[in-house]
């Protein structure tokens, strides 16, 4: 059943960028759509990455993560450290999630099949890049990210990013409450995504400010679409 899963996210994948492959007029849903069908088609992925966030008057911080990721057998791994030292780390295996802070030098273990808790406020502890293309990636999981709740899209051009040419889809982002459907933290969010690839290698957040002041998240990756990796590199062991 998980290879002809596979097979038919391949399908799914290519159906949903054949209009943009033979030229026809690219829309944002069409775009958001093949983006959502690459990442849950993957067997593997990797990135290296950073999160800049801008706040106050003139304050920034920025920040570094690595996200790796086997489907079958089930691997993950996001290391995320703040400029400041501290790390906020999730890995899983198929047996269960963990996760550990090291602010607090704290483990958790989250066995299957309620493993999801891992994640419970990693967007919180890693700036939002936890959860951003997780939830593409896992996408039955029903986690809630930036991602998750990306609406009013519109393609707003084509930009390069590292020397890749992306499309740029711009839309709003919200976090919404699961037992009420409150809506909080609504921001202006712009996606950048790799024309030949089409992995996202940037997301810019902002948030209303208050006057003289800015609220920004910019998170940029180097992405790896299927690349091979040795199961060791899923292991974690905190420090002591």
């Amino acid at each position: 059943m998980i290879a002809i899963r596979l097979i038919s996210a391949g399908c799914f994948v290519v159906f949903a960028l054949v209009g943009l492959c033979m030229g026809q007029p690219a829309s944002a849903a069409k775009i958001w759509e093949g983006v959502r069908a690459k990442y849950g088609s993957l067997n593997s992925y990797s990135d290296t990455g950073t999160v800049t966030n801008e706040f106050g008057t003139n304050s920034k911080e920025t920040h570094k993560f690595t996200t790796l990721f086997s489907r079958v057998p089930r691997g993950y791994l996001l290391d995320f450290t703040k400029e400041s030292g501290e790390r906020f780390v999730i890995w899983g295996d198929p047996d269960s999630f963990h996760n550990w802070w090291s602010a607090i030098n704290s483990k958790s273990d989250y066995p299957n099949p309620n493993n999801t808790g891992a994640f419970t406020g990693a967007d919180v502890h890693t700036l939002g890049a936890a959860m951003k293309v997780t939830a593409l990636l896992y996408p039955k999981a029903n986690f809630q990210g930036s991602f998750t709740n990306f609406a009013e899209q519109v393609l707003a051009g084509t930009n390069d990013v590292s020397g890749h040419k992306c499309y740029r889809l711009t839309g709003s982002a919200r976090d919404i409450y699961g037992n009420t459907g409150r809506e909080t933290s609504v921001r202006t969010m712009n996606v950048w995504i790799d024309i030949d690839s089409m992995l996202i290698r940037k997301v810019v957040e902002e948030w209303p400010p208050l006057p003289g002041q800015v609220s920004r998240y910019t998170t940029v990756y180097e992405p790896l679409a299927n690349p091979a990796i040795d199961k060791s590199k899923f292991i974690f062991a905190p420090p002591h």
